[in-house]
């Protein structure tokens, strides 16, 4: 079973790739990401996930490939 939405936005403000959270955002900053990702067809690959981050914070590294490995394996772990 795949990863809920609430608790892929909660993996994701864990995260923090970008550091929207550590700057005061609300824990659910990171919603529209967590939508791209679930939209994603499969499991979704590293390159996948940085890609959503670079297309919407247009900027590349936006997030790095540790910090979508430790998202992917999140969603694996916390897959209901």
């Amino acid at each position: 079973m795949a990863v809920t939405r609430d608790v892929l936005i909660e993996i994701l403000a864990e995260a923090d790739p970008v550091g929207l959270i550590a700057r005061g955002a609300p824990r659910d900053a990171y919603a529209a990401e967590a939508d791209e990702i679930l939209a994603l067809q499969g499991v979704p690959t590293l390159t996948e996930v940085t890609g959503v981050f670079t297309v919407s914070f247009s900027e590349p590294g936006a997030c790095t490939r540790e910090t979508a490995r430790w998202i992917t394996e999140e969603m694996g772990r916390r897959a209901g």
